[in-house]
């Protein structure tokens, strides 16, 4: 029977075998038909087991646990593959769990045929034990029926034992092969939770690392939003202080009325200045009275210009000065045109138009939206000559030459109205100069009191302690 069932085995176990690996093949490439696949090697494993299986009832050679025997380690192979595939999918694609189904569902059925081992060898030996039993009581019957002959008892003798050397030899490597199997079994086990918590380690490494750089890119986002932020503030900055290209820093000395003043360069020279473009009532005129606003005109200029960190002068193209040596310029408090808001709030007029109309626009608009809604001077009908220069409070007069007054860089007062000239100011570098002339110091309102001699602010100037 042999020679019959073992080449059909054979053959059964290489097409299962062959269809199995068709079956992985596909599960590696998702292909949408493999479910039958996978179905034809359940068949072809089921048809080598019931071939198997006939063998062994036909055979009295092979037994039920040889078979379950072999089919264990048929399904062992298959697991093998399995994982093979597993793990080269993992290295092509960075994938894991791929074949983790296929590789359990062969180490199942392995584990389920070591277990029909389990089961059926018992059973067996105890038929070997019944078959010696039956072949001792047929040679007892035999031994007396016949006479016994010396050689013949020697020889079945030797032939029994024989067999029993065989039996227990095959009982120990069957034995043997079951121990092995279950250590491989457990080692296998062993080494897939392993892989199992290795896989788990690996995948919670990767989140991490994931949301550490969403972390990084978000706090990158953050700091070029800021950066951005405060980029913008700079040009904003930028854009609301007027470019100091042209523009000449001076400090304060005195302001004269609201269209002229008195500072000092940062070379110390003092400079008069008569700002273009604008004209505010009079205050200080020696042959007119005060004119209506314009103690307000000369406060507000006072306060615009003490307030400042910085003042700055602009020349406009042509003359630099006067007939009267004052010069001719624009006037900034840090980044506020002084011109625009006296204009703006009804305190000047446009005036004093020579060739430098660099702003003239600029100031008409500002002077216009005062005119339109009647503030300061457009307040008073006909108060404004619009037809000339000045303002319609007593005949006009030119303008007197005003006198050369020392510089201080102290924050100043507008003057107050008079007619009188204004008392000749005398200036020293420091107390040791004024000493010289006044040995005990001098009292605020003295023409040589300054401010910035008065270092604890008793109204008295460089007084002897």
């Amino acid at each position: 029977m042999g020679w019959i069932f073992i080449p059909l085995i054979t053959i059964a176990v290489i097409f299962t075998f062959l269809v199995y690996f068709v079956a992985l093949d596909g599960h590696r490439t998702n292909k949408s038909d493999n479910h039958i696949i996978w179905y034809a090697t359940g068949f072809c494993t089921l048809a080598t087991v019931l071939i198997m299986m006939l063998y062994a009832g036909l055979s009295s050679t092979v037994l039920l646990a040889d078979i379950f025997q072999a089919m264990g380690i048929i399904v062992f192979f298959a697991m093998l593959a399995s994982f093979f595939f597993g793990q080269y999918y993992q290295k092509k694609h960075n994938q894991k769990g791929k074949f983790k189904k296929p590789t359990l569902i062969t180490l199942g059925v392995m584990i389920a045929f070591s277990m029909l081992v389990a089961m059926t060898t018992p059973a067996e030996d105890n038929n070997d034990a019944v078959e010696s039993n039956t072949i001792v009581e047929d040679e007892t019957v035999e031994e007396e029926s016949e006479e016994p002959v010396e050689e013949s008892t020697t020889q079945e003798e030797k032939a029994t034992d024989e067999e029993e050397q065989k039996a227990k030899e095959e009982a120990e490597k069957e034995k043997a092969a079951k121990e092995a199997a279950t250590k491989e079994k457990e080692e296998s086990i062993e080494e897939a939770k392993k892989k199992e918590e290795a896989s788990i380690e690996e995948e919670k490494q990767k989140e991490e690392s994931i949301e550490a750089e969403k972390a990084e890119k978000e706090k990158a986002a953050e700091e070029e939003k800021a950066s951005e932020k405060e980029k913008e503030k700079e040009e904003a900055e930028k854009e609301s202080v007027p470019a100091k290209e042209g523009l000449i820093p001076v400090n304060l000395y005195r302001v004269t009325d609201g269209d002229t003043v008195n500072v000092v360069d940062n070379d110390g020279s003092a400079l008069k200045l008569r700002l273009l473009l604008i004209d505010t009532p009079e205050t200080v005129h020696p042959n007119k009275p005060v004119e209506p606003y314009g103690k307000e005109a000369s406060a507000r200029l006072t306060e615009l210009l003490n307030n400042a960190d910085q003042l700055y002068i602009e020349y406009d193209n042509g003359e630099k000065t006067d007939h009267y040596d004052r010069h001719l310029v624009y006037l900034y408090a840090d980044d506020v045109n002084v011109h625009e808001v006296l204009l703006k709030e009804g305190l000047a007029r446009v005036g004093y138009i020579y060739e430098q109309q660099r702003y003239l626009s600029d100031f008409r608009e500002a002077e216009q939206y005062a005119k339109d809604r009647q503030l300061g001077i457009w307040s008073i009908p006909g108060y404004v000559n619009e037809g000339g220069e000045g303002f319609n409070s007593e005949e006009e007069e030119p303008e007197p030459e005003p006198t050369n007054e020392p510089a201080t860089s102290e924050p100043a007062q507008s003057e107050p109205a008079t007619t009188e000239q204004p008392a000749q100011q005398e200036f020293f570098d420091n107390c040791t100069d004024l000493r010289g002339t006044y040995p005990s110091g001098v009292e605020q309102g003295h023409p040589a009191y300054q401010p910035k001699m008065d270092r604890d602010k008793d109204g008295y100037a460089c007084e002897v302690s």
